[in-house]
């Protein structure tokens, strides 16, 4: 029978003054005794009635010493920098990991919790605390994080069980707050830019990268990793592959979707034939390569192509600053397909999205047809009302 004991203990200091405490002693399912002490009964009482359910259960962990959250949480880190040294993940996503718990973890009071009596309440406090003081953007994918966390701690023995999995961050998850935080250039800044990128340099390099952006609807470490192999003149397409992380270094894509076959029009097609028939042939092999052939950085594309090529469409602010960024061409691209009858199936699978519901979420406003809600309820109508 898994039973624990409370028991007063009494001693008596060098000093002569004499204490007294509380004590919990148990055997865990190894056999091992432990001993808790505690000042007061009713907090012994209340320790004594947690292990007991949790032996009858077998799902007690022991105390590890003084390991906190923010331990466990430096121990998952080390042991992702492991797979990234392996090449099982890539080096982005670990300082992404890097940033949540130094910046969004570490300064809040669950980082010093013991790990080993984490429980529901204190991580929906956790949720709650990231409701108030971070964007509803990061917000979840912080605690999206932290639940890996406690999941890497359950896995290695550390704590009985995930109280993190019924917890979420709550955000406001309305269809306006998604449509208002797609940045989407309108057609007439559109056809400024690709207007300005005829004359912007004599390879045409510009005009094949802005098209390829916004026909494609690559993300920017997509493109910077794109190959002249990727380019399927015969049959109008682009695949994806690989990608460029902002240590310059190629890899492979990193999920399933994102590796992807996308239809190019004709516009796309020709600015590609003709870059590619001025673009230097280096062995990197790259579609847009840097001067030494190797992977070009965002910040050179930004700074050198990006900023003076949307000053000269005049779309830029009064300090000089792009109405808009490169990402920005990503949703006007998804927009188009839209508008052009391409189903959340396919917009899915050329964007490279996770999932259908990813993309519902983020774009499902912009299937919005009201000529066609009209035209169906009025045959609903109809059919009930008509006479026969």
């Amino acid at each position: 029978m898994n039973v624990a004991t409370v028991y007063k203990r009494t001693w008596e200091t060098k000093a002569g003054e004499r204490r007294s405490a509380w004590m919990v002693s148990y055997a865990d399912k190894d056999g091992q005794r432990h001993r808790k002490q505690f000042t007061l009964k009713r907090d012994a009482d209340d320790e004594r009635v947690r292990v007991e359910g949790q032996l009858a259960t077998g799902t007690h962990v022991p105390d590890k010493g003084s390991m906190t959250v923010l331990d466990a949480a430096r121990a998952f880190l080390a042991d992702f920098e492991g797979l990234v040294k392996a090449e099982k993940r890539d080096r982005e996503t670990q300082r992404m990991y890097g940033q949540f718990v130094n910046l969004h973890l570490a300064p809040f009071a669950i980082a010093n919790e013991t790990l080993s009596r984490l429980t529901g309440p204190t991580c929906k406090q956790y949720a709650k605390d990231l409701e108030r003081k971070r964007s509803e953007k990061l917000g979840p994918r912080v605690f999206k994080a932290f639940r890996m966390i406690v999941r890497f701690a359950q896995s290695e023995g550390w704590i009985s069980g995930n109280p993190t999995e019924s917890v979420s961050v709550r955000t406001t998850s309305e269809g306006a707050q998604e449509e208002d935080a797609l940045e989407i250039p309108s057609k007439e800044q559109l056809r400024a830019l690709v207007k300005a990128t005829a004359a912007f340099d004599a390879t045409g390099m510009a005009s094949a990268l802005v098209s390829l952006l916004l026909f494609g609807g690559l993300r920017s470490s997509e493109l910077r990793g794109a190959r002249l192999v990727d380019v399927k003149f015969p049959v109008r397409s682009f695949q994806v592959r690989q990608t460029a992380d902002r240590w310059q270094r190629l890899g492979r894509v990193k999920t399933k979707n994102a590796r992807r076959t996308i239809p190019l029009p004709d516009h796309t097609i020709r600015a590609l034939r003709r870059w590619i028939k001025k673009a230097p042939l280096k062995s990197e092999g790259l579609l847009f390569p840097n001067g030494a052939g190797k992977v070009e950085s965002y910040a050179n594309l930004y700074h050198r192509v990006w900023v003076p090529l949307m000053a000269k469409a005049k779309l830029v602010g009064d300090d000089e600053v792009p109405l808009f960024g490169m990402h920005a061409l990503r949703h006007a691209a998804v927009s188009l397909w839209i508008e052009s009858g391409a189903t959340p199936k396919k917009v899915m699978t050329w964007a490279g999205h996770a999932s259908v519901q990813f993309t519902m979420d983020t774009y499902g406003h912009l299937w919005a047809d009201a000529t066609g809600d009209r035209a169906i309820a009025a045959a609903i109508e109809r059919s009930v009302l008509a006479k026969s």
